[in-house]
């Protein structure tokens, strides 16, 4: 299971919006996953320093561009996120983020 998410990372598995605290998301990126945490995005900025919990993508639905994902796998490889190692995540855990992928 985690060699099937490696092989397909990185990649946004989740991402929702609050009016206080801007975008979160969850992600798989190879080393681990990332958990979406409440303003997650508040300190992060782009290119022109104003990020301020927005999320720097135009909608990513049906978007399969190679743009889009190389803009995708920019933001989630080359940032400091908080990544959960693949070893630290029980099976159960594994399994939900295998399961996600297979929708």
């Amino acid at each position: 299971m985690i060699q099937h998410l490696v092989e397909r990372a990185p990649f946004i598995a989740s991402l929702t919006a609050t009016d206080d605290m801007g975008y979160e998301f969850s992600a798989v990126v190879p080393e681990g996953v990332i958990y979406s945490e409440p303003g997650m995005l508040l300190n992060g900025s782009d290119d022109s320093g104003n990020l301020n919990g927005e999320f720097p993508f135009e909608i990513l639905e049906n978007d399969s561009s190679d743009e889009v994902k190389r803009l995708v796998h920019h933001f989630l490889i080359d940032n400091q996120w908080n990544v959960i190692l693949w070893n630290e995540l029980s099976d159960e855990e594994v399994e939900n983020w295998f399961d996600a992928t297979k929708l």
